[in-house]
């Protein structure tokens, strides 16, 4: 990413300073901590940038609308597109653990496994996939801009080690004072992440799950491979 870049994608200055100003910005958790007369009591503590990357369970982070759309549209119409396939289960903000060593566990804002035991219980707080015998097919981060940087740095090169096969990337992005967004993927290599490029019309093909990802009117839509278009 150019410096050019950094710079048209950036926060406005208002917002910015709003945001530095908030120790909440990025979400919270709470922890028991002792008060000067020794007795412990339960607070609010502000997450980090960190924290998001990789989170504890309940953590609460904060999100925006525009963010909230995108991913129940992904979730609903990615959930509709594999009902028929036994197995596979779609995540959207579960504290995923994929037992590689060095690699903290993620939340990803949608993650597709497939080998999911039907027995998993409702309530499970972090997916373990080695231990579980589950396989990740495709993960997809959506950004928002406060931690857009992860999503697009520190995930990368972390997706990579941990193994996960394809990382797509819906980007909201502000450039020369307006929202756009745009469509982004990795794909795994025997020598890393590789880029995957559009389709002539700007279509993303998710190769694991046989579907296609493009932006229209400033939506996000998804077609088949027939090019029908899926509806929530």
């Amino acid at each position: 990413m150019s410096g050019d870049e950094v710079m048209s994608t950036a926060l406005k200055p208002e917002q910015e300073k709003r945001s530095e100003l908030d120790p909440f910005r990025y979400g919270w958790r709470y922890a028991w901590q002792a008060g000067p007369n020794g007795q412990w009591k339960r607070v609010r503590v502000p997450l980090t940038q960190a924290d998001v990357l990789h989170p504890q369970e309940d953590d609460f982070i904060v999100q925006n609308p525009a963010h909230e759309e995108d991913c129940h549209y992904l979730k609903t119409v990615l959930a509709a597109h594999l009902a028929n396939r036994p197995g596979v289960v779609i995540y959207r903000d579960q504290r995923i653990d994929w037992g590689v060593a060095g690699i903290e566990p993620h939340g990803p804002d949608l993650a597709i496994l497939e080998n999911v035991p039907e027995n998993l219980p409702r309530q499970l707080g972090t997916l373990h996939v080695k231990e579980c015998g589950a396989r990740p097919l495709l993960v997809i981060e959506v950004t928002s801009p406060t931690t857009r940087d992860v999503d697009l740095d520190e995930k990368i090169a972390e997706y990579d080690l941990a193994g996960i096969p394809f990382y797509a990337i819906v980007d909201r992005r502000f450039r020369n004072e307006r929202e756009e967004l745009r469509l982004m993927a990795y794909r795994a290599t025997e020598l890393g992440y590789v880029r995957v490029r559009l389709d002539a019309q700007g279509w993303l093909a998710l190769g694991p799950i046989d579907l296609w990802l493009g932006v229209e009117d400033h939506h996000l839509v998804c077609r088949d491979a027939q090019g029908q278009r899926l509806l929530e």
